[in-house]
């Protein structure tokens, strides 16, 4: 079974942002086919979302193994990154295409310019365990929790619901970000709960964090 599930990918390109305009352009003369640039409609999601920050709109036309995508770079205080690739036409892209999609981008687009104006361009792993989202310990206690859970009852067995416990505490600790959503994946995926539990912690999980955090707070 594998130990770590595919998930999409984020982007970032950074560098002395006094070259960012010079970059900006660069970008946009090497779009050529299969990309272009629309910027029209760059403008129109820079006001939409009343921002100040520079915003380019990337098409991509349809390849072997995805169809025509949009692609964002948005502008930040280090330089550029990419926030979203979503399908022209309806329907989302699995990771697989949403990832391949942002590695021709990378290397079509953005690596032949990026060094020339000191920028660095960098990605997450494709393929993610706890390991790429928690400390060591907090990742360690939800790997304990889980490998000795009984998986038909989830944490409701008082040694299950201890363990479960010290997880949600060390992650509320460690101020660790984690989503409930790659939880549910990562325990119906990769550690062999069925999607009922899996998904039934991952609620749990969340409610849990938003307690422990109103009680702090009050």
């Amino acid at each position: 079974m594998a130990k770590q599930i595919e998930v999409f990918q984020d982007m970032s390109m950074a560098g002395p942002i006094a070259a960012r305009p010079a970059l900006r352009l660069a970008l946009i003369e090497a779009a050529v086919d299969p990309w272009r640039v629309d910027l029209e409609r760059s403008a129109e999601v820079a006001r939409s979302a009343m921002t100040s920050e520079d915003v380019i709109l990337f098409r991509r036309a349809a390849g072997q193994d995805y169809p025509a995508a949009a692609l964002t770079l948005w502008g930040n205080s280090e330089g550029y990154y990419v926030p979203n690739i979503f399908p022209l036409d309806r329907g989302s892209l699995t990771f697989t295409q949403y990832n391949t999609i942002l590695k021709d981008f990378i290397e079509r687009v953005a690596a032949p310019v990026a060094d020339k104006f000191g920028f660095k361009v960098t990605t997450t792993a494709s393929y993610q365990s706890p390991d790429n989202w928690l400390s060591p310990n907090t990742a360690l206690k939800l790997r304990r929790f889980s490998a000795a859970a009984n998986k038909s009852t989830g944490a409701s067995h008082p040694s299950d619901e201890r363990r479960w416990f010290d997880f949600l505490v060390t992650i509320h600790r460690s101020r660790d970000k984690l989503g409930a959503d790659m939880l549910a994946r990562w325990l119906y995926e990769v550690d062999g709960w069925d999607v009922d539990s899996a998904h039934k912690l991952a609620g749990d999980f969340e409610r849990s964090l938003a307690l422990l955090e109103f009680y702090d707070e009050n």
